[in-house]
């Protein structure tokens, strides 16, 4: 039991790695294409992680307003994986980052 749970836990670490790299992927995208609305920076990360299986990851962008010249966007990702084993309960890991890039003030999207 204590090899599955060592795996559990290893996996759900490289799942969080994956999603701190799809966020910061989908956060690029933004930096270089201002035009991009909430549900395509969504859409670049699930592109991202499909091949990892995970689909339960909520991708969200605040921006501050304009200062120098520039905002900062904030596009911050959940996702929560589970780890279960039969006859046992569940424990759950809820993860939570977040990753800030600089944006042209006079833009216009979000």
């Amino acid at each position: 039991m204590l090899l599955f749970g060592i795996f559990a836990f290893g996996w759900s670490m490289n799942s969080i790695s994956s999603v701190r790299y799809a966020l910061e992927a989908s956060a690029r995208s933004l930096q270089l294409n201002n035009t991009l609305t909430q549900a395509d920076i969504q859409a670049v990360a699930t592109q991202k992680l499909q091949a990892l299986g995970l689909q339960n990851v909520n991708v969200t962008i605040t921006t501050d307003p304009a200062s120098g010249g520039f905002r900062m966007a904030h596009v911050n990702a959940s996702y929560a994986f589970v780890i279960s084993f039969p006859y046992f309960s569940n424990f759950p890991i809820s993860y939570t980052t977040s990753v800030t890039v600089p944006l042209i003030a006079n833009s216009t999207a979000l």
